[in-house]
């Protein structure tokens, strides 16, 4: 799991708790779809890594795999933080505008999302 980034709050927050709750909300919204976007990194470059690697198979240390796997890890948060897929800044996007809590902006531009048909 990531550490979730600190961000300096307003004092103004502290003191409405509608404007706290939503503060809240948007930082677990965020958190959580970097944490499915790093996941789904993980999962991709964890069977690269596997498909790859030119290393003798019979290679049995399971220090090898702990740090293949810490490698993995570590590369996959680097890449959902900086939203690379975006695939965060969409379930961001989809949760604030069923939500009606506005996200605080994430230096991405803003996804264009083509209206449904219904």
């Amino acid at each position: 799991m990531s550490t979730p980034q600190i961000t300096p709050v307003s004092t103004q927050l502290w003191t409405d708790p509608t404007q706290l709750a939503a503060h809240l909300q948007s930082q677990r919204v965020t958190a959580g779809a970097q944490e499915l976007e790093a996941s789904l990194f993980s999962q991709v470059l964890e069977k690269m890594e596997k498909n790859l690697s030119i290393e003798d198979e019979s290679n049995n240390d399971a220090g090898h795999d702990t740090w293949g796997a810490l490698g993995v890890r570590a590369v996959s948060q680097a890449l959902a933080q900086r939203h690379v897929l975006g695939v965060a800044s969409m379930i961001e996007h989809a949760l604030s505008s069923k939500s009606g809590v506005p996200l605080p902006d994430s230096g991405t531009p803003p996804i264009a999302v083509p209206p449904r048909n219904k």
